[in-house]
């Protein structure tokens, strides 16, 4: 039998199956309720616009899609992107200044690629995206954590842990942070700690990496700021994505940063995909063109709140009081916090068992906590929310006896 451990490299090991793969495999015959991924509500996806687009395609367009395109993306679609960018006070050149990527996971690679060497200082959430983290091991940097709490990242701590970094002799590189309804726990960044994050960047010479997935889904007025929208100094990196505001599908995401890291990027690009999907590309720009993009927003998110609402009048009802968890005031994750020693992981396998999943918290910290776990109530429906939440609070009654 083939001896297959000798053959992987160093990071290869890391990615062995986790417990998410490992035991996610329903039963045949039997149905999973999953409250694990941030997938789009099926009912509301586009179906009918992105038919439409095609259907009206002339045969320039159909060439146009089915060549191969550049490496940042159509310019038609750069545009678009740049005017809707306008709107939310980021200011960015479509000719200079934008990459279309593979969702915005792509864009996390590129800058794990492009501005992480092995030992750097590394800034993140605690809790924060796991997949960030998955690709910034990839590049071995030394994590730094800072913990989040209902306004966001902690600008105090981060200061304290700057000047520690300083008085040892070594200096953050980056922060990656998410500051609109982060993932996994839905917490918004206040003005005033995003202009402090902005201040720190300059006083302690560090770039920031701002991920913008979530911002959109908002349940109490309009989206916030971005950092990107008041950074004066070009540190500031942003990415967002078609994946929760329209469709996962078309896999379609962006990233904007000044004109010397884009340049960098795109090379770095060439070596991955070398350009993206043109039929993805141009629905999307069309999308943006017939005014569908923000049409979809405001229809997706009154689903989202209403979901959230559904889920959130269960686990009143259903759960026991030593579980503990915020309303998310936007975005697509409950975060749930119980007693110190439990262990969400163990408890993922009794649940899968009772048809019922959702994410263990250990995997959005770069040091495994184990008393959290993330719901998601974007795709499941409301009558399966209820259902899941119920059986998942007898669960836990059991468990926290």
């Amino acid at each position: 039998m083939l001896d297959d451990k000798k053959f992987y490299s160093k990071l290869g090991t890391t990615y062995a199956p986790g417990i998410m793969n490992s035991i996610l495999l329903p039963k045949p015959g039997t149905k999973l309720i999953r409250f694990t991924g941030g997938s789009y509500d099926v009912p509301s996806l586009p179906t009918a616009e992105v038919k439409r687009i095609f259907e009206d395609a002339s045969p320039a367009a159909w060439a146009e899609m089915l060549q191969y395109g550049g490496t940042a993306g159509m310019p038609s679609l750069l545009n678009e992107l740049s005017k809707f960018m306008a709107g939310h006070k980021i200011n960015a050149d479509p000719g200079k200044e934008i990459i279309v990527t593979t969702g915005s996971q792509e864009a996390i690679d590129l800058v794990s690629r492009v501005f992480i060497d092995k030992g750097d200082q590394i800034l993140v959430g605690a809790p924060t995206y796991l997949q960030a983290l998955s690709a910034f091991r990839a590049q071995y940097p030394k994590f730094v954590d800072i913990p989040i709490d209902s306004e966001g990242m902690d600008t105090q701590v981060l200061e304290e842990k700057l000047k520690k970094l300083k008085a040892s002799g070594k200096r953050a590189k980056m922060l990656y942070i998410i500051p609109s309804f982060q993932n996994p726990d839905s917490s918004l960044m206040t003005m005033e700690r995003r202009k402090q994050v902005l201040e720190l960047a300059e006083k302690y010479d560090f770039i920031i990496f701002e991920d913008n997935p979530y911002g959109y889904i908002s349940f109490e007025g309009p989206m916030p700021t971005p950092l990107a929208g008041i950074d004066k100094s070009g540190r500031v990196m942003y990415t967002s994505t078609f994946s929760k505001m329209v469709s996962p599908g078309m896999r379609i995401g962006w990233i904007t940063a000044n004109p010397d890291f884009t340049g960098h990027m795109i090379e770095a690009k060439n070596n991955i995909s070398i350009c993206n999907d043109g039929l993805s590309q141009y629905a999307a720009t069309e999308l943006f063109r017939r005014g569908d993009v923000e049409r979809q927003i405001p229809k997706v998110t009154k689903v989202y709140r209403k979901k959230r609402d559904v889920m959130l009048e269960a686990m009143e009802t259903s759960w026991p009081r030593k579980a503990k968890w915020e309303e998310p005031k936007g975005g697509l994750f409950l975060w749930v916090k119980l007693p110190r020693g439990f262990d969400t992981d163990a408890l993922l396998k009794d649940s899968v068992a009772k048809g019922v999943a959702f994410v263990p918290g250990s995997l959005f910290f770069s040091k495994p906590v184990h008393n959290y776990l993330r719901l998601n109530y974007s795709l499941p429906s409301e009558e399966d929310i209820v259902t899941g939440i119920q059986a998942l609070g007898r669960l836990l009654k059991e468990k926290l006896k």
